[in-house]
């Protein structure tokens, strides 16, 4: 006699092919927007206690906020310890939606740039200790999600070397073919390599090299890092809307998390 297996039910077909959610991570520490002069006040000290290692005379010069910090157009984020509120780093986002972004009073980009939705970041200062790397890549998540949400094309900096390389590693590229240093006005004059990182294309580009960072920002879900309500507003008070056009298909090939 012949004896036929019975089919698989349709509820252990779908436990087989289920898709599988993000792996949650919680972190030690929180990423959020500033959003009062106190916490600004502590992401201020970071930038003075960091630059100041290595460029002392510019860490003077950033012991206290800077016009840009509270300008409709720039966030900035703070990392702060969950066991004691410690602040752990710092970063701050310009977007060119109603005007050009800092970086291009001293730097002239490759047309591919103009009339692009463009983010500068500046002031990245991350507190001196064994937790820097971690604080680094949540403050780079936070940035790269914020950035997919606004619809910005690309992230410019300017680093400085040896420095550079932490952008390097992250996938960024120099703007320019010879690796040329620039000096900035907005970093009294000291010579930077200027980088750029195209938003959209960041987890096919991660995943082809094998890159670590595809595990970290696409692959887990880390609660700590809030970005959502950095979006629209700031300084506890809805932001100004506005108009911005963007050509083409818009694809978010990372899940937002």
């Amino acid at each position: 006699m012949l004896h036929v297996a019975p089919p698989a039910s349709p509820k252990s077909h779908s436990q087989k092919n289920s898709p599988q959610a993000p792996k949650r991570v919680d972190l030690p520490f929180t990423v959020r927007i500033v959003r009062t002069d106190e916490q600004l006040e502590r992401a201020v000290r970071i930038r003075a206690e960091a630059y100041g290692r290595h460029i002392p005379t510019l860490g003077e010069i950033l012991e206290v906020p800077e016009i840009v910090d509270r300008d409709p157009n720039a966030i900035v984020f703070l990392a702060e310890a969950k066991n004691d509120g410690e602040a752990l780093g710092t970063i701050r986002i310009e977007t060119n939606f109603s005007s050009p972004i800092r970086l291009e009073t001293s730097v002239d980009l490759p047309e591919i740039f103009r009339g692009r939705p463009l983010a500068g970041v500046s002031r990245l200062a991350v507190k001196a200790g064994s937790r820097g790397r971690l604080v680094k890549l949540a403050l780079f998540k936070a940035l790269h999600r914020y950035c997919l949400a606004k619809q910005v094309e690309w992230i410019l900096i300017g680093a400085r070397p040896p420095l550079d390389q932490t952008y390097i590693d992250l996938g960024f590229v120099d703007v320019f073919s010879d690796g040329q240093l620039i000096p900035l006005a907005t970093a009294a004059g000291v010579h930077h390599r200027i980088l750029c990182f195209e938003v959209f294309t960041a987890e096919r580009r991660w995943h082809g090299l094998s890159h670590p960072l595809y595990l970290f920002m696409g692959q887990r879900f880390h609660p700590d890092i809030e970005i959502f309500s950095s979006v629209n507003n700031m300084w506890a008070r809805p932001r100004e809307r506005r108009q911005a056009r963007y050509d083409g298909d818009l694809r978010l090939e990372f899940p937002l998390v």
